[in-house]
């Protein structure tokens, strides 16, 4: 046998066995370049997804702070949903106010609907209330429930009411009428009140000048403490 044909055997044989004989190679692992170009095209998919969701949350939120009662009305974290289709209601609702002295009022409930009739009218549940004064003073109401008139600025309290006047006296009747324009409030039913200075009962009552006068109406029935008489005349 020639060389020239033990060559040609040779590059035969090697070529029959060079496969089954070859270890298989790996495929490459990432290196640094490439895993940087993955997070490169990842980032460029969820970036702009977060600049919407976050153009979203500008545009929305002051949205949801803005008026569920009229102006002025501030949500903070209230659900609002609609009971009925007429209807809507909220959760926490919070009236800020002036009055016509441009002196603050407060009215916040645990839930506020809105009148289905009336548009004006909201009915709520456990409102609360309170006026301040330029000096400081305050008058605070509180009842079980209560229709507030955001035309008129009445807020017709039921239950329970709770009268406070920030010197310590206090007034306990079922039914009150706060008229926030005027810093007024009157009642006509059944009365108790007590203070520093004694207690009282009478058929109803009057508060003018936004709580620092309080005039009890008809029957009444005043006892003083011992003491107390000095304190009054102060």
């Amino acid at each position: 046998m020639s060389t020239s044909q033990r060559s040609t055997d040779n590059a035969t044989n090697l070529a029959l066995t060079g496969p089954e004989d070859t270890t298989p190679v790996k495929p490459p692992r990432f290196s640094g370049g490439n895993a940087y170009s993955v997070f490169v095209s990842i980032a460029k998919v969820t970036l702009p997804f977060f600049a919407i969701v976050l153009i979203l949350l500008v545009i929305v939120w002051p949205q949801l702070e803005k008026q569920v009662i009229s102006e002025g009305t501030a949500i903070g974290n209230s659900i609002l949903e609609t009971s009925t289709p007429d209807t809507l209601s909220a959760l926490n609702p919070k009236y800020l106010g002036l009055d016509e002295k441009d002196q603050p009022f407060t009215i916040i409930a645990d839930l506020a609907e809105q009148s289905s009739e009336r548009e004006s009218e909201i009915f709520l549940t456990l409102p609360k209330a309170d006026i301040t004064l330029e000096d400081g003073t305050w008058l605070a109401l509180s009842a079980q429930s209560g229709v507030y008139d955001r035309d008129e600025k009445y807020l017709n309290l039921n239950g329970n009411v709770n009268i406070f006047q920030d010197q310590g006296f206090q007034i306990v009747t079922e039914e009150a009428m706060l008229d926030a324009k005027s810093g007024s409030a009157f009642g006509q039913l059944p009365v108790q009140g007590h203070g520093p200075s004694g207690t009282i009962n009478s058929e109803g009552f009057i508060i003018t000048d936004r709580g620092q006068r309080i005039t009890f109406t008809g029957k009444s029935h005043l006892i003083i403490l011992p003491g107390a008489q000095e304190a009054l005349k102060k």
